[in-house]
């Protein structure tokens, strides 16, 4: 099993373009064979908030410890790692050719609206799974509307957009309205 999440986020990390909000679709998408929920993955996503450091690390060494324990923590930390330990100083030595050059900067330019889009489909599956009991797009029939959860969903969206408040501040009003809500 060790080795498998090791493979497993040795192929994120290499794979992962767009940063660590980019690379939470192919995380989950990856997780989910090991047996990850949307609802696992939205309490990953509210920890990445919380929990200082990259989130494909964090997200990593989350899904390392759900499935691996200890060592999986471990193996998959130091996997999604390795591209960035590799290629960071390689590229480094050809910096001026790369950031001069017209077909790479046309191929970033695609990349990064693929990761936009990327970050999107997690915020939407996230919050179908988190506002209406949804496992996918499709699946209204089997939908339960949670309306403290849209209400907690469109006031944190306003109150950044709007105040600027900022989403750890958010983050944590929003789990202390949890809290009293659903445990109190």
């Amino acid at each position: 099993m060790i080795l498998q999440i090791f493979s497993t986020f040795l192929k994120i990390g290499f794979l992962g373009f767009g940063g660590g909000y980019a690379m939470l679709s192919l995380i989950f998408e990856e997780a989910s064979k090991f047996g990850m929920t949307v609802s696992q993955f939205a309490d990953l996503n509210a920890l990445d908030v919380l929990i200082p450091g990259p989130i494909a690390i964090n997200s990593a060494t989350y899904v390392g410890q759900v499935y691996g324990g200890f060592l999986g923590a471990l193996a998959s930390t130091f996997a999604v790692s390795i591209p960035s330990l590799v290629f960071v100083p390689a590229f480094m030595q050809y910096e001026e050719k790369i950031n001069n050059n017209a077909y790479l900067k046309a191929a970033l330019t695609s990349v990064k609206a693929a990761s936009v889009g990327l970050i999107f489909a997690v915020a939407i599956s996230i919050m179908l799974s988190t506002a209406f009991d949804m496992a996918n797009l499709f699946d209204w029939q089997n939908a339960h509307f949670d309306f403290l959860s849209l209400a907690i969903l469109i006031a944190a969206f306003i109150l950044h957009i709007r105040c600027n408040i900022s989403p750890i501040g958010l983050t944590l009003l929003a789990g202390a309205i949890g809290w009293l809500c659903y445990f109190i």
